[in-house]
């Protein structure tokens, strides 16, 4: 529900987290892989059936979105800036994942989410299915400037970027 990982309130000192996130500006970070965004439907979703689903086939749903307080976090996971102006239907307000997959499952909304969570954010109720023509996700590794000299964040971080990470195909 904090899409900075502790990282803006120092709670924690190198995060693995999805990029862009509210805050980045303020510190280090560095792309580790891209992956493409799939959409979350309940079981039953007419375009659950689909292989793969056109984001423009996705704009009249309603969508289990994060609250509003979380700003462009929000619209970047409703893909506000890649519906050519058409408006976003919100059937449900989530901000932790267990909320936001019960809502899925419970049909008040469908979702954009990373590739990644078809494994590990399956849960009975919901189907993950690629989407086409929307933006990939990103994930990266992040710090705080002031753990530059930090061995062990910098140990970390160095593994991170020396890790052979999956391509978007998951190879």
């Amino acid at each position: 529900s904090e899409p900075s990982a502790g990282l803006a309130a120092g709670d924690v000192d190198v995060a693995l987290l999805q990029l862009p996130f509210p805050g980045q500006h303020e510190l280090r970070t560095a792309v580790l892989l891209t992956e493409p965004r799939w959409a979350a439907l309940p079981d039953g979703h007419p375009l659950a059936l689909r292989d793969v689903i056109p984001f423009r086939d996705l704009w009249d749903e309603p969508f289990v979105a994060a609250p509003p307080e979380t700003g462009w976090w929000r619209d970047r996971w409703l893909a506000t800036d890649e519906r050519e102006g058409h408006p976003v239907r919100i059937g449900a307000v989530a901000d932790k994942p267990d909320d936001w997959l019960s809502a899925i499952a419970n049909g008040y909304g469908i979702a954009l989410a990373p590739a990644s969570a078809a494994r590990f954010y399956a849960r009975p109720g919901v189907t993950y299915r690629p989407v086409s023509g929307v933006s990939p996700s990103r994930i990266g590794v992040a710090w705080a400037s002031s753990d530059d000299n930090n061995p062990v964040v910098q140990d970390f971080v160095h593994c991170c970027l020396e890790t052979p990470w999956p391509d978007e195909t998951g190879t």
